[in-house]
């Protein structure tokens, strides 16, 4: 599994209604790791968007994922982990780039 540390703008919606920022901090091929001012309960499933700029040009990832762990880290907030639970063409596009970016 490929890993890049990242720090980016994300949101993540929780059923229709409830939409909640957080900031991207890493990213993989299976999931993305995010820091919050609130925890989401583990096995919740959420629309997680992250804004990104690679070579200049602004990517945008979204896709489903569910709640694999929430940890406080302090003053920090929260560290959200997602895994993905299927990607499309353009949501893996995305991880690519993501991933490539230097």
């Amino acid at each position: 599994t490929r890993k890049k540390v990242m720090r980016g703008p994300a949101s993540v919606r929780l059923g229709h209604a409830t939409v909640l920022s957080a900031n991207a901090i890493q990213i993989s091929n299976t999931g993305v790791g995010l820091l919050m001012d609130r925890t989401i309960r583990e096995g919740e499933t959420a629309l997680v968007r992250v804004d990104a700029y690679v070579g200049g040009n602004p990517v945008r990832l979204q896709a489903r994922a569910s709640v694999v762990c929430c940890t406080c880290v302090g003053m920090d907030g929260f560290r959200i982990s997602l895994r993905f639970q299927e990607l499309d063409e353009d949501a893996q596009n995305a991880v690519d780039a993501m991933l490539r970016a230097r």
